[in-house]
């Protein structure tokens, strides 16, 4: 059974675990497969996808959401 995939664009903040600087913000635009924001905040590849892109070797990282916006759903899996 197929399941839908949708386009969101999650604006979050990370810094170091336990840091006391304040967070670096950044936008990333990608596809999940849940509306419901409390999931896309536990999804796993998602938050892989922002650890990547911040470009950290440092897998310890706090990340904060300051916006997601489900754009719609653009499709479905064939799997």
């Amino acid at each position: 059974m197929p399941s839908p995939i949708y386009r969101v664009i999650v604006e979050y903040g990370y810094r170091k675990k336990g840091s006391p600087r304040h967070y670096k913000y950044k936008i990333i635009d990608t596809f999940v497969l849940t509306n419901n924001i409390e999931d896309i905040k536990k999804d796993k590849t998602l938050l892989n996808r922002m650890t990547r892109e911040v470009g950290s070797k440092n897998k310890e990282l706090e990340f904060t959401f300051k916006n997601i916006y489900v754009e719609g759903q653009y499709g479905e899996t064939v799997y």
